[in-house]
């Protein structure tokens, strides 16, 4: 259920749209939860049935009109509610496709292989290094809210250092394919 929180936490910053809320996902939370537009918008109209949140059409004369989201006083109730309980256990299925891959591995030529770790390397060190920009970025912001940019900064952190683990992985398991080749 932490979509639907998630997307109150992000509200409560300020008023956004569906898209305002997509852009955050993708920028600042995709690395440790992910969403899909579809997701954001179905679950924002959940939000609104239950009154959690509230929206105002604002008419735009260049562009369609949109739809933009605040948090009711029942959804702050809520959302303070959700993150002052903490869960029998944090732990949550993993789905990782390039694990999988590697899993299977010896269906494929040992280049192909080769070929996948490496892109995935070059992939994980793109990731690293717009963590690290979304780090200083959150710095240079953190004027408004600096305690809520120390806990963006950590969850930034979090995600640099897992994408780090994972280029090490990926690093260990080309050699491993090298000694074998």
């Amino acid at each position: 259920m932490s979509l639907p929180h998630a997307l109150i936490g992000l509200s409560l910053d300020r008023p956004m749209t569906g898209y305002d809320l997509k852009l955050l996902f993708d920028k600042e939370l995709n690395s440790f939860w992910p969403a899909q537009m579809s997701q954001i918008y179905r679950e924002l109209g959940t939000l609104e049935a239950k009154e959690l949140l509230d929206s105002k059409v604002e008419v735009q004369e260049t562009r369609p009109d949109r739809k933009v989201y605040s948090v009711t006083s029942a959804g702050k109730q809520v959302f303070a509610e959700w993150l002052n309980r903490f869960p029998a256990s944090l732990l949550s299925p993993t789905r990782d496709e390039f694990a999988l891959r590697v899993f299977f591995g010896s269906r494929l030529s040992r280049d192909e292989m080769q070929f996948q770790l490496r892109r995935f390397i070059r992939e994980k060190q793109s990731e690293i290094a717009t963590f690290s920009m979304l780090e200083r970025n959150v710095e240079t912001s953190s004027r408004k809210n600096p305690e809520q940019a120390m806990y963006r900064r950590m969850t930034l952190r979090r995600s640099n250092i897992v994408a780090e683990a994972l280029v090490l992985w990926a690093e260990d398991c080309l050699e491993e394919l090298e000694k074998k080749g």
